[in-house]
């Protein structure tokens, strides 16, 4: 009786999970497929928008799946996913995340974002990172740890000693997941976002890219010209039909209006605008734009100063009180007292609330725009947080208007990165979400629907989509596409070579470098050498310090500080002397310098200086001093790390500096640290980990050999170890 009983169980168990899942398979046979994943609830508020977006995306020749499900945890859609990619016959090339989908909040994986380096000992919500390369990217091996006791769609995982090191996702991925706003009905909104997308999709179906804006903000790469105007040579290459007669391209920077945030808002909303490219700092509900507004006058010039007091005053007061706060302010600045009591008047406050709101662009400003870019890129922190209930991303998404997908990052991203990198391919027909999978970080996500794509303009006649499924791996298709006409497509080319074993590539990257007449492939080439190859980029990083494309230059000075050969120190001394200048890359070049020998450094610049002329050479002095100052502050941080008096979080924190600069000069005392068993084993753990940050250093085989010396039986170690290890052979792959 209770085997019959457990079978009937049983059998209604597989009943009621049959009656949950819906599976709808393609309505037409393609080479490819994809598959939109929603929860039941919003499958069932906007089943008619959901099978009308089906049928537009089977229409553009992608069969699609309908997976529905009141999905339990993402195991049980990534199985999935794995499953329908393996497909010989036509396999998954993307997917959509619709409503309420879990979202993995991914740890003990930094190493693969942009920036992200908080400590995990925090707020598991804040110190974790929102990622669906849980999802997409299949090589990645995870360990669950919890699901959150406030939030249940989060998923907490854990990136495992065994798995890759770096990202390649086999599949791009993007989410629809509608506003929460008070008083709005999110399936409503969904629903209204859907309709959107498929009545555009249906009337624009030949649209081109012939109208891009681009808009920085105030802070964005230290404001360099240099950089700024390197960019729009680089798009010139990328996309030159966007400069032909009857296109239109524009760029703004933060100061060519004040505030900028009106003239944004104004060009969102162009008609026929195709492509809208923001770089600026960012926030889940900001894009900042503007700070104080720069003046050449007595009295602006005042009220800023006031405006700055009454920013400051108040927090100061709070825990040393009114009186105090005014008087160390008055005697810190030399100001008058009337002006630090401003700080405490309550029309003054409102003023300067009304004030702020001017310079940014908040959320509640963009849900009654009607924004027209078709895709917007968001180079910001934070802008793509579509966890929050409003964010950036999600507000010109979900707003009216033409706008269909945004880029966007989870949490904090690095300024200097190459946000346009295979731009160009967009104009060539490549789906916004192939370009996603090829650019991104650990944090970068597509908001909307990642099969939307624009026609063809490019002068190739390629399927980029196909060939970037069906091709991957063909080493003969990747090597004719080296002389395609198009920058961005011999870039791929060398991509997708790196990506599939050429046993050539050194010296295909190299030959490439110094012989292109294009940005885009000498940075593609350079930057698949220093990752990949850094013992073999040498040649390469030496010339690319002072290559014409302000990009490479900048980092090239990047890879040159991890990379920390000896042999690269004249061409770090010659590209300060000549480029000083360069507001971005004398930043670079300045933080980087712990990554030399100090003697070795001093004696190329007085050798260098000595041949040169100069009408003014305080900077050369002030160089030598910076030399120095870098290598007094870098002895006082090892010796206080080996003091066993000091406090372990301060320990710690000189350990896990050279996460952001892995200088050569810190490998031996951290594998000494790592391998002192008298020390905290939590020490020990970051110190092992922080070696695995020196993937493109020179002397990385040494650091595995030494890891390798290192016996012991506690399992964290030994499980660090292993992963760091894995860091450094994999090194980073062949993305970011």
């Amino acid at each position: 009786m209770t085997q019959k009983l457990l079978t009937l169980m049983g059998l209604l168990s597989i009943c009621l999970y049959s009656y949950a899942q819906q599976i709808i398979k393609p309505g037409v046979k393609t080479a490819t497929t994809f598959a939109i994943v929603v929860d039941n609830t919003s499958y069932e508020k906007t089943k008619n928008a959901l099978e009308a977006y089906k049928q537009s995306i089977e229409a553009d020749g992608l069969g699609t799946y309908l997976l529905v499900d009141e999905w339990k945890s993402p195991e049980q859609i990534r199985k999935l996913l794995i499953q329908l990619h393996s497909d010989r016959k036509s396999p998954l090339e993307g997917c959509v995340f619709v409503g309420d989908i879990p979202i993995p909040m991914l740890r003990d994986a930094q190493h693969l974002t942009s920036a992200f380096k908080m400590d995990q000992k925090h707020d598991w919500k804040e110190s974790s990172v929102p990622s669906d390369r849980y999802y997409d990217d299949f090589g990645l091996k995870f360990d669950f740890l919890k699901q959150d006791a406030d939030i249940p769609l989060y998923f907490y995982y854990s990136l495992r000693a065994d798995s890759k090191q770096y990202l390649s996702p086999d599949i791009y991925s993007a989410r629809i997941k509608p506003l929460e706003l008070e008083g709005v009905d999110k399936y409503q909104l969904l629903n209204k976002y859907l309709e959107k997308l498929v009545a555009e999709k249906r009337e624009n179906a030949n649209n081109v890219v012939d109208y891009l804006s681009m808009g920085r903000g105030h802070g964005y790469n230290s404001e360099d010209p240099t950089a700024w105007s390197g960019e729009q040579l680089a798009i010139r290459e990328q996309l030159p039909q966007l400069f032909r007669p009857g296109s239109t391209v524009k760029f703004f920077d933060f100061d060519v209006n004040f505030p900028i945030k009106n003239t944004y808002l104004n060009e969102v909303q162009s008609k026929e605008l195709d492509i809208m490219l923001f770089h600026h700092h960012g926030a889940p509900d900001t894009q900042y734009l503007n700070g104080y507004e720069e003046v050449n006058t007595i009295d602006p010039s005042i009220e800023n100063i006031k405006r700055f007091l009454r920013s400051k005053i108040p927090a100061f007061a709070e825990t040393k009180g009114k009186e105090a706060a005014i008087a160390e302010y008055m005697k810190r600045y030399n100001v008058p007292r009337e002006w630090c009591e401003e700080a405490f008047d309550p029309e003054k406050i409102k003023e300067d609330s009304l004030y702020n709101l001017s310079l940014d662009i908040h959320t509640t400003d963009i849900h009654p725009l009607k924004p027209q870019a078709r895709f917007i890129m968001f180079d910001a922190c934070f802008n793509g947080s579509f966890y929050e209930k409003d964010n950036i991303a999600g507000a010109y998404v979900f707003s009216d208007g033409k706008t269909v997908v945004a880029q966007g990052g989870t949490v904090n991203t690095i300024q200097d990165k190459w946000p346009d990198e295979f731009l160009g391919l967009l104009g060539a027909g490549m789906r916004i979400g192939q370009f996603n999978r090829l650019v991104c970080y650990l944090e970068n996500h597509l908001i909307g629907d990642p099969t939307f794509h624009f026609a063809n303009n490019s002068g190739i006649d390629v399927d980029i989509n196909r060939a970037l499924v069906l091709e991957e791996g063909n080493l003969n298709y990747w090597k004719k596409q080296l002389d395609s006409p198009l920058p961005d497509m011999r870039a791929l080319a060398l991509r997708e070579l790196c990506k599939g074993g050429y046993d050539q590539l050194p010296e295909l990257l190299e030959k490439s470098y110094f012989t292109s007449d294009y940005f885009v492939v000498r940075l593609e080439a350079m930057r698949l050498l220093a990752l990949n190859y850094p013992e073999k980029a040498i040649k390469v990083l030496q010339a690319a310090l002072n290559d014409g494309y302000e990009l490479v230059r900048r980092f090239a000075c990047e890879y040159v500080e991890k990379n920390g050969h000896p042999d690269l120190i004249p061409a770090v001394i010659k590209a300060y002397l000549e480029r000083q200048h360069e507001s971005r890359l004398n930043f670079k070049l300045i933080s980087g310098l712990g990554a030399f020998d100090t003697n070795a450094l001093l004696q190329e610049l007085d050798k260098q200086a000595a041949n040169k002329y100069f009408y003014d050479s305080s900077y050369v002095d002030r160089f030598r001093k910076q030399i120095k100052q870098s290598e007094k502050r870098m002895q006082a941080d090892l010796k206080e790390m080996f003091d066993t008096t000091v406090k372990p979080n301060r320990v710690r924190l000189d350990i896990v500096v050279y996460r952001n600069h892995p200088n050569t000069a810190g490998i031996d005392p951290l594998l000494k640290f790592a391998s002192d068993e008298t020390r905290d084993k939590k020490l020990r753990l970051a110190a092992i980990e922080t070696l695995g940050w020196f993937n493109e250093n020179y002397r990385r085989n040494d650091i595995v050999s030494g890891l390798k010396q290192i016996k012991t039986d506690d399992k964290e170690l030994k499980n660090e170890i292993e992963k760091t290890i894995q860091r450094l052979i994999d090194g980073r792959g062949v993305h970011n």
